[in-house]
């Protein structure tokens, strides 16, 4: 399950790629080899900004957030667009910020503003090869339950501005980093 959102870079690109097509009529995919790697590099700088954004509200690291965050670059018939998925999937709890408190209890917290909050009954181990924090359902050893954070995509969704500031990331670094990607081919570099 993942939430995806449309990033247009022909919205503002336009100029962009005409110049590209002019460019690099005559070398044979030229067009396709530079738009590509200019929008993967747009779509890398994208997904670092939200990366800094999601460690700078909640208390997870960046590459932890990336891992859970994956685009796709469309580019055909001279439609240019960068397509995020941020993963709906919730992400264990140990991933955020874990430890251990007075008399072995279990703190933890999801935003980084929050208290470390005491959670009743938890402790850390390895199930079935899933090392977390679990929290025993009744008074007995079993049942267990994992415990969980937000998803990347819950806290995408959370900031608009967010997501804005990513649109126009993708779309200034693509038009800077196109001007690079068609010297180096026009120069016999890139493929």
């Amino acid at each position: 399950m993942s939430d995806y959102r449309t990033l247009y870079i022909d919205d503002v690109a336009d100029d962009s790629l005409a110049r590209v097509k002019l460019l690099l009529a005559k070398v044979p995919d030229g067009v396709y080899r530079a738009v590509g790697s200019a929008m993967k590099r747009a779509g890398d700088t994208a997904r670092t900004q939200a990366a800094k954004y999601a460690s700078e509200t909640y208390a997870i690291s960046q590459s932890t957030f990336r891992n859970h965050v994956k685009y796709v670059n469309h580019f055909n018939e001279g439609k240019a667009e960068v397509e995020f998925g941020f993963k709906g999937y919730v992400i264990p709890l140990i991933e955020f910020d874990t430890k251990h408190g007075p008399d072995g209890k279990v703190l933890a917290r999801a935003k980084r503003k929050s208290p470390l909050t005491e959670i009743d009954n938890a402790f850390f181990a390895q199930v079935y090869n899933h090392t977390g924090v679990f929290e025993r359902k009744t008074s007995k050893r079993f049942p267990i339950e994992q415990k969980y954070g937000p998803s990347a995509a819950h806290m995408m969704n959370e900031s608009e501005e967010v997501v804005d500031k990513m649109d126009e990331t993708v779309r200034t670094t693509f038009d800077k980093r196109i001007e690079h990607e068609i010297s180096r081919i026009l120069n016999g570099y890139g493929g």
